[in-house]
């Protein structure tokens, strides 16, 4: 058995019709949800955030916040607000050009984040953060980031000479060091504001320098941290069955060995998004897979497959009918 299973939730702000939703969550054999929030749904929906974590809540959901692309720092699709604001903050690529993304070590969007931390646990009865794959802007591209003013004083403050523009293994290391610590600073502002409410991050499947994170080992030991998860999505990286079940495994099995060896709780994501008609039942196998593997929880993002949006699976019911298939057996 899987003690936790849950899905993806987003874009529906009112708690009455929300309710509904997660009813058939509830059916479909989860426990969680995580409610996907981003900058604008935090100040124009505020109240109702609250309303909504409350209401998934009294149907037995631990509710769990996404801060769903906060900065483009933190993954997801909804635009940032404070990005639009603050122009000059961009994160710079080794080329010059900049990218549509914040710099992580800009002090005004960390205390941005801190502020909504706080207030999201003062104002909520949220049961946990969840930091969604924390990159660097454009981890596709080796023309990579950050090489901004910022990030070119504080590596010359720290190592003694300018930063180049190769991605030198100095420079992996001081990107490396400057996201575990933004990570750890974040995780740490939870814990400030309620020590009760847990701290989850979410790793992309891969330690490629251009991300910003190699070593699994250093955000795993963050203190603050008490779960540690990915999201092996094998559609999404266009692999067959064969080769996507056995990435899945191999990078779970990863995930839930540092997790445990940290004394962290283990979590992974299956894609419920962009799923290719017929191939559903993969979601099935792969829950076996997560099972045998002992993680602690496994999530599925999105809800219903993500139908009507951008991300729908070419058969969003049957996606959903899969996962309620392998979520209720898991529940016993």
């Amino acid at each position: 058995m899987i003690p936790e299973r849950g899905v993806s939730y987003y874009g529906v702000m009112y708690p009455d019709r929300a309710e509904r939703d997660f009813d058939e969550m509830v059916d479909h054999g989860c426990n969680a949800v995580l409610l996907a929030v981003s900058e604008f749904d935090w100040w124009f929906w505020r109240r109702n955030v609250a309303s909504l974590i409350s209401a998934a809540r009294d149907r037995g959901l631990r509710a769990y916040v996404d801060l769903w692309g906060w900065g483009k720092t933190l993954a997801g699709e909804p635009p940032s607000p404070f990005l639009m604001r603050d122009v000059d903050h961009r994160q710079r690529a080794a080329s010059g050009r900049t990218y549509h993304a914040v710099c992580l070590n800009h002090e005004g969007f960390r205390a941005f984040l801190r502020e909504g931390i706080e207030g999201m646990a003062a104002e909520t009865a949220v049961d946990g953060f969840f930091w969604d794959e924390p990159h660097y802007a454009n981890w596709h591209d080796p023309d990579w980031a950050c090489r901004c003013p910022i990030c070119t004083a504080l590596y010359e403050e720290e190592t003694g000479e300018p930063m180049p523009r190769e991605l030198t293994s100095r420079v992996i290391a001081f990107r490396e060091r400057r996201a575990v610590e933004f990570l750890g600073e974040l995780s740490r502002a939870v814990k400030e504001a309620d020590p009760g409410v847990d701290v989850i991050v979410c790793l992309l499947p891969t330690q490629s320098p251009l991300i910003g994170i190699t070593d699994w080992s250093r955000v795993a030991a963050i203190p603050e941290i008490d779960v540690f998860a990915t999201d092996p999505y094998w559609f999404h990286a266009g692999m067959d069955r064969e080769r996507g079940l056995e990435f899945f495994k191999a990078t779970g099995e990863r995930a839930v060995e540092l997790a445990r060896k940290h004394g962290k709780r283990s979590q992974l994501w299956l894609q419920a998004f962009r799923v290719p008609r017929g191939r559903e039942r993969e979601l099935v196998e792969a829950t076996r897979i997560a099972a045998e593997l002992g993680t602690d929880s496994l999530f599925a993002w999105p809800y219903r497959g993500g139908a009507g949006s951008i991300l729908a699976s070419e058969d969003p019911e049957a996606v959903w009918t899969a996962l309620g298939e392998a979520y209720r057996r898991e529940a016993g």
